[in-house]
């Protein structure tokens, strides 16, 4: 149980870590910032009381239940976005090729530690596939994103982003 809140809380630190860099023809944005006003303490809360509730062990279970809360910032929807975060791939249409995708907030984001609620997942779909560089890589998307839902075997996702760009993840930059 300690284990789990101290994941939950190293997660919150993590989304709310400033962005540096500014592309100037998107927002740019941190994860913090797809979280509503209170959205964070809901989070944490909500962690907690599933874990209380289930007993789930990180380390004596295969997967644990991802934490339901879809509340999106509106104003966020149609705004062209960049956001850093790490591919989580639904398929591979080639050699580390990729058409349809999870942007999540840190690496390791799966369903074995708890996943991202869906207000900190970024469904991501592209007409033209994508070369990922590393599988473990940070990136940036660019597109427009969208208050839009998804469900999906990986985890469930508040926003959908219209993909124009992927680029790898430079500090700065």
């Amino acid at each position: 149980m300690t284990r789990l809140i101290l994941i939950c809380a190293f997660i919150l630190s993590v989304l709310a870590a400033p962005v540096q860099a500014q592309s100037s023809d998107y927002r740019e944005l941190a994860w913090s910032d797809l979280l509503p006003e209170g959205e964070a303490a809901n989070i944490s809360r909500l962690m907690e009381m599933q874990a209380r509730q289930s007993g789930f062990d990180h380390f004596g279970t295969s997967s644990m239940p991802q934490i339901q809360t879809f509340n999106t910032v509106d104003a966020l929807d149609g705004q062209r976005v960049r956001i850093p975060g790490y591919v989580l791939p639904f398929d591979m249409t080639g050699p580390g090729e990729v058409t349809r995708f999870l942007l999540v907030p840190y690496v390791g984001a799966c369903i074995h530690v708890p996943p991202p609620p869906p207000n900190q997942l970024v469904y991501v779909e592209t007409d033209t596939a994508v070369e990922l560089e590393g599988m473990w890589d940070a990136v940036y998307a660019e597109g427009i994103l969208h208050t839009r839902r998804e469900d999906n075997d990986l985890g469930d996702a508040a926003y959908t982003l219209e993909l124009t760009s992927l680029s790898p993840y430079r500090p700065g930059g």
